[in-house]
């Protein structure tokens, strides 16, 4: 009995560790800052002061812990979206928040 109890707590862990940091990698596209036109929502999810200091043009500034609440109150876009971040944890955290509202794919762009 005790064997099967494991197996499942081995099985519940994989599960949750694909649900949190493998499938949010599965929508999200790296793309090139050439790339990005005006066909896109470009949202930058560093703070404020990350923000300030390398600005992106034509990005909206939304850091990641006002996202959420963001996505509640204000934010709605019909293009695809595009995020700014200066780690892949962040935009993995944001894609997953964006993708629970608009379920579309979400492209990021690393600065320099």
């Amino acid at each position: 009995m005790e064997i099967i109890g494991l197996i499942a707590l081995f099985i519940l862990l994989a599960l949750f560790i694909m649900k949190q940091f493998i499938a949010p990698l599965l929508y999200m596209k790296k793309i090139d800052q050439q790339s990005v036109s005006d066909d896109y929502c470009v949202i930058d999810v560093r703070d404020y002061v990350s923000a300030h200091r390398c600005p992106y043009p034509k990005a909206e500034n939304i850091p990641l812990s006002y996202l959420p609440r963001a996505l509640k109150e204000q934010f709605e876009c019909t293009k695809e979206i595009v995020l700014i971040s200066d780690d892949l944890r962040g935009v993995r955290m944001a894609a997953k928040m964006i993708r629970k509202k608009k379920h579309q794919s979400v492209y990021y762009i690393q600065p320099m």
